[in-house]
């Protein structure tokens, strides 16, 4: 009795472990909706962090050159002194002279201020300037994001593509192997001859080798979507295989008056720092102008051993100035600097227009290849229908001993082969999808 009762509660922790096993395995591989490695990405993505970094240094380098522009040199003085000196000695019968140290603090001044400002009005421009590049900075850093994360759809769905027919493969093995004993139990019988069960066997064959195939397209595609992830390589990484064409966000908010592109929003922020530009160069006179300021306080001297203060003689200076300076080189080259820059201003204003006309374009392309790609969908989902209904009355006939193992054969892989068309079909209805949903910018929502 004894020993039944152990058995037992060694079988219900084997149970309990196996579990529990189970159930961390199934966790571990619970499949990760689209949002969910988007999520991900926008974490752990080299790519998207690289360009997030590039960003924020090239804003700070901007910050600090326009604080350098304007901020004033202000400096705190303060000062130890120890003055050794010797003086005839005053003592008889000695030749050494009398050495006295003297410790002192030395404040003087205490604070000085000084803010100068050559060539005011290019500064001004100067800082302008920075100001644009910064919201320069951020547009390129959005547009490196927003590819990324269009890889990180592709793989997904590539991903979701290669599982799906390795399942597929994974089910038709099992039917050849079924087969495949069915029609040795025939032959042992002699129901059919040898030549049938060979085209069991190689339908077998061909179908191992698909899998293969199929299996090592999924773990490339694994390791794709892993890397842009940023997990390990080897992580066994599950998407979601069903491919639904139904749209994850609101297509219909892809229109023309909500187009957001990015490409022509670095172009408008190109030339308006062109225009900056331009007027920077036109305003050189302007900029021949310069300010400076100065303070100076009072200065104080503490003596460590009398322990006293010392007010420094030199009162509390300010100081003033305003003054033109010309550089007759520049002065001279100043046309020609403003022909340059206006070349650059003109080249900044067609590229705009260009990529306008080419974003208007852009939209109704991808709203024909969506509309065009669902369609095409549809029509491979009826196919797929069709296909499996003759499917059905092939296996009949082959029950029925009407037709050989070869044609049913043939009729399966033409299944498969529709079955995958039209998963591949709803694949290039997402890519579609999302085109549209990067005109709009949903990737930041």
């Amino acid at each position: 009795m004894l020993v039944t009762k152990k058995l037992v509660v060694c079988l219900s922790m084997i149970c309990s472990i196996t579990l529990l096993t189970h159930g961390t395995t199934e966790a571990k591989n619970k499949p990760i909706s689209l949002q969910e490695a988007i999520h991900i990405a926008l974490k752990d993505n080299l790519t998207i962090q690289m360009a997030e970094n590039t960003k924020k240094q090239a804003i700070l380098s901007n910050k600090i050159d326009t604080f350098g522009i304007w901020a004033p040199q202000a400096t705190f003085m303060l000062a130890y002194e120890s003055m050794r000196a010797s003086h005839p000695t005053t003592a008889q019968n000695s030749t050494r002279p009398d050495i006295t140290i003297a410790h002192k603090l030395r404040s003087t001044p205490v604070f000085t201020l000084q803010w100068t400002l050559p060539s005011l009005f290019d500064k001004i421009f100067q800082t302008k300037i920075h100001y644009q590049n910064n919201r320069l900075y951020k547009l390129v850093a959005k547009k490196s994001v927003e590819k990324e994360l269009q890889q990180v759809v592709t793989a997904y769905y590539e991903l979701a593509l290669a599982q799906k027919k390795w399942a597929l493969s994974n089910n038709l093995i099992k039917l050849a192997t079924t087969r495949l004993k069915v029609e040795e139990e025939k032959l042992k019988v002699g129901r059919i001859s040898k030549i049938d069960c060979l085209d069991a066997q190689l339908a077998l064959k061909q179908v191992k080798l698909n899998l293969l195939e199929r299996q090592e397209a999924l773990k490339r595609k694994r390791r794709s979507l892993n890397l842009i992830l940023g997990k390990p390589l080897n992580e066994e990484t599950v998407v979601q295989s069903a491919i639904s064409v139904q749209p994850i966000w609101n297509i219909k908010a892809v229109t023309k008056e909500k187009v957001i592109d990015l490409e022509a929003n670095i172009h408008q922020q190109q030339l308006a720092i062109a225009t900056t530009e331009l007027k920077r160069a036109k305003a050189y006179p302007l900029s021949c102008l310069s300010l400076s300021g100065s303070f100076r306080s009072n200065g104080y001297l503490y003596n460590l051993e009398k322990e006293g203060w010392y007010l420094d003689n030199k009162p509390t200076q300010w100081l003033g100035s305003i003054g033109i300076t010309i550089d007759i080189a520049t002065l001279l080259l100043t046309p020609a600097k403003v022909k340059k820059a206006r070349i650059l201003f003109n080249n900044a204003k067609f590229a705009l227009q260009q990529q306008k006309l080419a974003v208007e374009d852009s939209l109704e392309d991808k709203k024909w290849k969506y509309r065009h790609a669902l369609d095409a969908y549809k029509v491979a989902e009826e196919q797929l229908k069709i296909s499996k209904q003759k499917l059905v009355f092939v296996r009949e006939k082959y029950r029925l001993k009407q037709i050989k193992l070869l044609e049913l054969h043939e009729a399966e892989e033409a299944t498969e082969k529709v079955e995958i068309g039209l998963i591949e079909q709803a694949f290039k209805v997402k890519q579609a999808e999302f085109d549209l949903y990067r005109l709009v910018g949903m990737f930041h929502q």
